[in-house]
């Protein structure tokens, strides 16, 4: 039988990072891609672009964040299938490619596999470091995440690909999950994607904001597109990363009861970011009251997506 034709699209936006370790993985695959293409749209140059055979390196021109270099090299992908990644991922074994093909059965329109971030990189990270990825530490399945999706090319382009007039650099995989899902089921395989994430830079406090924003304007953008079809997502399974979208609902009893609903808020914001506790240090203890802050930031940016319908904010870059 003639072997699958799979495209791998990585965007890299100027920096090489781990790709040559990416490329190497997705070469020793039981099931070899037909192409790698790395997206860089960067406005500078790549001292040294990557080089081999059925390698290909493009230059994106319009900057349109990591959904719109997605969309790029889908647009130039020859292959019938397309396997979106991150250059700070790898596949959790030599044969996941070629499992997760053959579970993508007539049906389905896409099959990805659970995120790992392994305890052991998110150790290496500072102080804020950890807090930003600590309810991120483990296995989970997200469903579209850009890390390990493999996706039918006709059905990503007939959508459309990724949105990043509407979603511009977060929740993107989300709205692209529902819209594939339209199509056909999106099936979260048993493999594992490894996220290595090698925070390039020291995180500070300012970060943790930064992000949080990033996020919440995205879930407001996407309630206001889907609503409570959300739930399909395989992400909104854990529970413990949106309690703070259901308190968002208590914020307007402030100013009706204020003496009652702002001690229960300051309690209850805290069990929205749980997972910081985990932090062996001391430190920690500042989230009593960075809690309620990030929770506060959260809802304004939440009611801004919901209000305009777009996710604009960005930390990426």
């Amino acid at each position: 039988m003639t072997s699958p034709k799979i495209s791998v699209v990585i965007p890299i936006y100027g920096n090489v990072g781990d790709l040559d370790r990416l490329i190497a993985a997705l070469w020793r695959q039981t099931l070899r891609p037909h192409e790698i293409i790395v997206v860089d749209s960067s406005p500078k140059e790549l001292p040294n672009p990557p080089q081999g055979d059925n390698i290909r390196y493009i230059k994106n021109p319009i900057d349109l964040q990591l959904s719109g270099d997605y969309n790029c090299g889908a647009k130039a992908a020859t292959g019938d299938f397309i396997l979106n990644m991150q250059q700070d991922c790898l596949p959790g074994s030599d044969s996941d490619l070629e499992k997760n093909f053959a579970l993508l059965t007539p049906g389905r329109s896409a099959v990805t596999s659970s995120v790992t971030l392994p305890r052991e990189n998110w150790l290496n990270y500072n102080f804020w470091g950890q807090a930003l990825m600590a309810r991120w530490v483990g296995t989970f399945q997200q469903g579209i995440s850009g890390k390990f999706d493999l996706i039918r090319a006709d059905v990503f382009r007939k959508i459309g690909g990724y949105d990043p007039a509407t979603f511009s650099t977060a929740g993107e995989d989300m709205d692209l999950c529902l819209r594939l899902g339209q199509q056909g089921e999106v099936f979260v395989a048993p493999t594992q994607v490894i996220h290595l994430h090698n925070q390039s830079k020291r995180t500070r406090c300012a970060d943790l904001f930064k992000k949080h924003y990033q996020l919440a304007e995205s879930f407001g953008a996407l309630f206001r597109k889907w609503n409570f079809q959300l739930r399909r997502i395989p992400y909104a399974s854990e529970s413990s990363h949106h309690l703070a979208k259901y308190l968002y609902l208590v914020l307007p009893f402030v100013l009706v009861w204020p003496c009652e609903v702002i001690p229960f808020l300051l309690v209850a914001t805290n069990f929205t970011n749980v997972e910081v506790w985990r932090i062996q240090s001391p430190k920690k203890f500042i989230f009593l009251l960075l809690n309620p802050a990030l929770f506060l930031v959260g809802a304004v940016a939440t009611l801004k997506g919901f209000i305009t319908g777009k996710q604009r904010y960005s930390v990426n870059k």
